[in-house]
């Protein structure tokens, strides 16, 4: 008989801690909603499509542009706004962003 095996982690997305900065460039659409939810802003700056995510301190601006090889929409770049200066706030405020996507 086997033994039964303890349950892992369930399939929902438990970050603690979210990825680092250098990392939001090549993101695709689904990442950054897995992530973060859904955009609070959506505009389009052609050829990009801006998403933009704000907490009460912060705001992140994902640039999307078409990646021509796997036919997605990928972040090739990024801006971060407000209380996000130097590279540990940005980090703080990825930390924010991905608290208060169930919001």
């Amino acid at each position: 008989m086997i033994a039964p095996q303890p349950a892992g982690p369930g399939p929902g997305p438990a970050v603690a801690s979210p990825l680092p900065v250098k990392e939001l460039i090549g993101l695709d659409q689904t990442a950054a909603i897995r992530l973060f939810g859904a955009a609070a802003e959506r505009t389009e700056e052609p050829p990009a499509t801006v998403w933009r995510y704000k907490t009460a301190t912060c705001e992140l601006d994902l640039f999307f542009y078409l990646d021509l090889r796997s036919g997605r929409m990928r972040t090739l770049h990024y801006t971060f706004k407000g209380d996000a200066a130097d590279t540990a706030r940005r980090q703080n405020c990825l930390s924010e962003l991905v608290a208060a996507r169930g919001s």
